[in-house]
């Protein structure tokens, strides 16, 4: 069963949601994948913070989507960046204004300056204790710096 399951999380985390001249950005968490414009946060939706996607989340684990080094870790635990290949500075949000939460039912796994490598658990949350908030359970995955680059795609099948 665990064996099916780590497969499952490497094809996953292999699947990109995010492409462009820089390389490629896998799926950090199980679920459905949306637009960034379709994310319930103006802010987020608007592209303020960059282009990428929203998941709706089936699990509760973070993976690295690429190699990379932790660029920060929020004091709410709530998001975590990663700079990574091409330059590509990467925000990984976990649910809709849970800044609010001030870190309750988050569980950052690494530390700003780390190195990852794609598919290595870097948080773990308690989707429960964001439902009982009384906030979306969304993961924003922005690449903040998206007008660095030319044709960014992102989504589903953008392969």
């Amino acid at each position: 069963m665990a064996l099916d399951y780590r497969k499952c999380v490497e094809e996953m985390v292999m699947t990109p949601v995010i492409l462009c001249s820089a390389g490629k950005v896998g799926q950090p968490v199980l679920g459905k994948v949306i637009p960034y414009t379709e994310i319930g946060d103006p802010v987020f939706a608007a592209g303020t913070l960059g282009q990428g996607v929203g998941i709706e989340p089936e699990d509760n684990v973070i993976y690295a989507p690429f190699d990379g080094e932790v660029s920060f870790v929020a004091d709410s635990r709530h998001a975590i960046g990663i700079a990574g290949p091409g330059g590509m500075d990467l925000l990984i949000h976990v649910g809709m204004d849970t800044v609010a939460m001030k870190g309750d039912g988050f569980e950052p796994l690494v530390r700003e300056g780390d190195r990852v490598k794609m598919g290595q658990k870097i948080m773990t949350f308690d989707r429960g204790k964001i439902k009982a908030a009384g906030h979306p359970e969304t993961v924003a995955v922005l690449l903040t710096n998206s007008g660095d680059y030319d044709g960014v795609k992102f989504g589903e099948g953008i392969l």
